[in-house]
């Protein structure tokens, strides 16, 4: 029986070390990497989505993402500014979600 007992903790060791290894890959630095490069880019295309745009091209908006969901940040002169930029961020898309915190002046 001591010898039964032995073996089956032996492949319950070896079963959580598997399970532990196997977690550990989902949060590997490249996932990490790659998903912040993308957040990066995403943020990227919609400020320069603002900029081409006449009236947005001198608002001072800050451009945030994380896992597709954009946060909009600072000032604009009116509400049809605010609504555009909003607009501009949904139209892309890898946008899953925008959160407009912009303040009008």
């Amino acid at each position: 029986m001591n010898g039964k007992f032995r073996n089956q903790q032996y492949i319950q060791y070896l079963f959580i070390i598997l399970l532990i290894s196997g977690c550990a890959s989902l949060f590997s630095s490249e996932t990490i990497e790659a998903e912040r490069r993308e957040d990066t880019e995403l943020a990227m295309k919609i400020k320069s989505k603002f900029i081409e745009s006449p009236e947005l091209s001198g608002a001072a908006i800050h451009v945030d993402a994380s896992y597709g969901i954009v946060k909009l940040s600072g000032f604009v002169e009116t509400a049809s500014q605010r609504e555009l930029a909003d607009t501009i961020a949904r139209q892309l898309p890898d946008v899953k979600q925008v959160e407009n915190q912009i303040e009008i002046k």
